[in-house]
């Protein structure tokens, strides 16, 4: 098992001047017919940040703001650009956080690692651990850092595509299939359109992997694990609504020894959008070929 990819917030105090600090903090508006949409969340990064961190726009930066669905991976290429506007170079180490649960800094540093960009880890607890510390939050923006040098490095898989969707849930067993989303919304509800689940995958909610102060909880991580048969080896695809919460997933089992997941890029946004393609309401039964 190589090193942990968390740092703590008594760490994290003590090598500021040492990292790239990067807040990938994500905000949320409600429209009038209820719909959620995610925004950048620069306001509240200048409302209150760490010192030194700089903001790292998940929205339009690390991800393809021209694709149909929203946090859709760009390019390797434009991954390792925006990087480099954020100051990263080849032998700098990055640490990124959220003010939230953790998933959109886990996904910062699951984008980063799969353009081959891999001396990244994560505040535990986010902004909450650090004030939570008492450590000193701060206002407004850092001025812009030198430019970086990193480049786009080869490495291994990390997302995959509708189309392997389709064959795990036409009964493919080869791959397992787990949903990072909420208890509530892996059921669904009969009453609501496309609503639900992708057939044969099983539900294992990141959430419920966050200790009551939002650190990871790496026993509880461990044993919900073994209970859904999750081991290092069977290449698990993880997904969710947008692939951010599946993002803290991969990130959980990493932590237990589990480094070989991949993420289904499009979820539940892409896979909702093709009315032919079918999903489960309430809970999933036996795969086939399970005891």
């Amino acid at each position: 098992m190589t090193a942990s990819a968390l740092v703590d917030a008594a760490w994290l105090q003590g090598h500021l001047d040492d990292v790239v600090l990067l807040d990938a903090t994500v905000d949320r508006h409600t429209e009038p017919d209820g719909t959620t949409v995610f925004v950048s969340g620069l306001a509240l990064h200048t409302e209150r940040r760490i010192p030194g961190a700089h903001f790292a726009d998940l929205v339009a930066g690390f991800s393809d703001p021209g694709a149909r669905f929203p946090f859709t991976r760009p390019s390797s290429d434009r991954i390792a650009a925006y990087a480099r506007e954020l100051g990263i170079r080849q032998d700098t180490e990055v640490v990124v956080y959220d003010r939230l649960s953790g998933a959109w800094a886990a996904r910062v540093w699951w984008v980063l690692r799969s353009a081959g960009i891999t001396r990244v880890r994560v505040l535990d607890g986010g902004l909450t651990a650090w004030e939570a510390a008492r450590l000193p939050v701060t206002e407004g923006r850092e001025p812009p850092p030198p430019p970086g040098d990193v480049v786009a490095a080869p490495a291994r898989e990390h997302f995959t595509d509708l189309p392997r969707m389709r064959r795990i849930a036409d009964g493919d067993d080869s791959t397992p299939a787990v949903c990072a989303l909420r208890r509530t919304e892996y059921l669904g509800d009969p009453a609501r359109p496309r609503s639900g689940h992708i057939p044969r995958t099983t539900n294992l909610p990141y959430a419920d992997l966050l200790a009551p102060d939002h650190t990871l909880d790496p026993g509880r991580t461990a044993h919900l694990a073994q209970s859904h048969g999750l081991r290092q080896g069977a290449g698990t695809v993880l997904y969710c609504g947008g692939a951010i919460n599946a993002a803290g997933l991969a990130l959980a089992l990493r932590e237990i020894g589990i480094d070989d997941v991949v993420l289904y890029d499009g979820s539940l946004g892409e896979w909702r959008a093709h009315p032919e393609l079918p999903l489960v309401t309430g809970p999933e039964g036996p795969r086939r070929g399970s005891g």
